[in-house]
């Protein structure tokens, strides 16, 4: 069994946005303000995610962390987190890109492929990133194209092993504080936050929080806001939806069959508002 489980691990938990824009590109707030606006929301980091470019900052608050970032593009558009220095991606490959990212000692993510249109295969065909956006905020509030749950479950039914992430992608001012990680990190810092979330130890959210996730061989109980269901999702036809007949919950256990290869696990409250944990590799 393979799992980082946040919950169980030794630190704090720290909150997050992996996409975001400004003025610097095609964002509509200046790289001051987007900082000044997620401090504000409680936010504990941000990667400031402008095309083609790594953003800096003249001003900010001293507790918000700051992760050097670019959203690159050609086939698909990909955020590389972590970056040392500027490239040009012209005329490169989707694999290239990738490739330069983690030369640089960076993580790369799939970005938004339902709004990209981004066939699984091209991304099952790709290797080095750590994970897709299963939910992208602006691509949901302005086309309706935000979740890409089926390309991840295309993806992990071959076995390959990646994260699941929710963001903003901040185009529009009304795309803020709509995607975020949760990570749980010793320490808030670029090395403490980048370590925990190659590792896999943080949850997705647009709005529901998990509260506690526990299992042994045979057993996963999880813990979270009042939602309607919590569905145990596997391999093909394999998991369970847990609920209430309408009623709401707050908590669900899933029977681990050793069956489903991969389980991950995916809240969704009254308003829509869902959380997403990591997959469990069996």
């Amino acid at each position: 069994m393979m799992f980082c489980n946040p919950f169980e691990r030794k630190g704090n938990w720290y909150k997050g946005n992996l996409h975001t824009h400004t003025t610097n590109s095609d964002g509509v707030f200046s790289p001051e303000e987007i900082c000044k606006l997620y401090k504000e929301q409680g936010y504990d980091f941000i990667a400031i995610t402008d095309h083609h470019k790594i953003t800096t900052v003249s001003e900010k608050p001293d507790d918000l962390l700051l992760i050097p970032s670019s959203e690159m593009s050609n086939k698909s558009h990909i955020v590389g987190l972590n970056l040392k220095e500027e490239f040009d991606e012209t005329g490169m490959s989707d694999q290239k890109i990738i490739n330069e990212i983690v030369e640089q000692n960076g993580l790369a993510i799939m970005a938004h492929p339902y709004w990209r249109g981004t066939p699984s295969n091209d991304l099952i065909a790709l290797d080095k990133y750590i994970g897709i956006e299963i939910y992208n905020n602006v691509c949901h509030v302005s086309q309706g194209k935000g979740f890409s749950t089926v390309h991840f479950d295309d993806i992990l039914q071959t076995g390959k092993q990646i994260l699941g992430f929710a963001s903003d992608d901040t185009h529009r001012e009304n795309a803020l504080f709509g995607g975020f990680i949760m990570v749980k990190a010793e320490e808030l810092t670029l090395e403490g936050i980048l370590e925990a979330i190659e590792l896999g130890s943080f949850y997705s959210s647009t709005g529901v929080l998990i509260n506690s996730c526990t299992l042994n061989d045979t057993t996963i109980h999880i813990k979270f806001d009042s939602a309607l269901t919590a569905d145990f999702i596997g391999h093909n036809g394999r998991g369970r939806r847990v609920s209430a007949d309408n009623a709401e919950i707050n908590e669900a256990e899933y029977q681990i069959k050793g069956t489903e290869k991969y389980l991950r696990i995916e809240i969704t409250d009254k308003n829509n508002k869902k959380a997403w944990v990591n997959p469990l590799f069996l």
